[in-house]
């Protein structure tokens, strides 16, 4: 009788043991959409309310250390560009292929940021993209745990009143810093954005690439913008209009 119960116990404990593990495990829920933050820490972030207008062919920053086949294909392209001033460097095949990272922040329409606890998001008036950056204190996923896509997995946090984001994780063949220079996989980006101290209705981004395939040293960019609390930001639906299919040469050409 006693072996019964010890038996009848033991096999309690298993379907018990059993039934606790089929169970599914609690959701994770991120900090910046957790029901324990208060907005009133945004108080004392800057002041980027309003639409920032890029200050067009106002760039600086040094040149690029290109490498290998990077190297190679810009000179071609460039060259191109030299003997024929209308000819325009091929990037995509759909005209209205998101720009994604770098490019969506420098692009010559408005941008806008909105913050909220734990996370700033960026819209783009171009293409309407939108940019999410988390400010909740997590960590860069791990190389191999990120599937590539236009903009990147991008982590920020305040170093006083500068925001500094990094970025990883963008798809390889994107636009890096300029029209005829692409990124490889391992893409890294590093921003600072930050009022400038004399002019408050002025936005400097600073960029640092790091791009190991791409560049022989870190590359370095810097924009700035200008502010307007007036503007709203525009809708902007390529689709309606994507009459430019890119023909057998890389070129695009008009479908009347």
């Amino acid at each position: 009788m006693k072996a019964a119960l010890l038996a009848f116990s033991a096999l309690t404990l298993a379907v018990a043991a059993s039934s606790l593990l089929a169970q599914p495990k609690p959701r994770t829920i991120d900090p910046a959409n957790s029901d324990h933050v208060s907005y009133a820490e945004i108080d004392k972030l800057p002041d980027w309310r309003g639409i920032w207008q890029p200050n067009i062919g106002k760039i600086g920053g040094d040149q690029p250390m290109l490498l290998g086949k990077y190297k190679k294909h810009y000179e071609e392209e460039k060259a191109k560009v030299a003997a024929n001033p209308h000819y325009e460097i091929p990037e995509k095949t759909n005209n209205c292929e998101p720009v994604g990272m770098p490019s969506m922040m420098t692009m010559p329409y408005s941008l806008e940021f909105l913050f909220t606890p734990g996370k700033i998001v960026v819209n783009q008036e171009a293409l309407m993209m939108v940019r999410r950056i988390y400010t909740d204190g997590r960590k860069l996923p791990a190389e191999g745990d990120i599937d590539p896509n236009y903009f990147g997995y991008s982590v920020g946090h305040w170093d006083g009143q500068t925001l500094v984001v990094d970025t990883v994780g963008t798809k390889a063949g994107q636009r890096l810093g300029e029209v005829g220079i692409t990124n490889s996989d391992k893409l890294k980006i590093n921003e600072r954005i930050y009022l400038d101290k004399d002019n408050k209705d002025l936005l400097h981004v600073d960029f640092t690439y790091v791009d190991t395939d791409v560049l022989g040293q870190p590359w370095h960019r810097s924009h700035t913008f200008r502010r307007d609390r007036g503007w709203d930001v525009l809708e902007y639906v390529c689709e309606e209009n994507n009459r430019h299919p890119i023909d057998a040469n890389g070129q695009t050409q008009a479908a009347f």
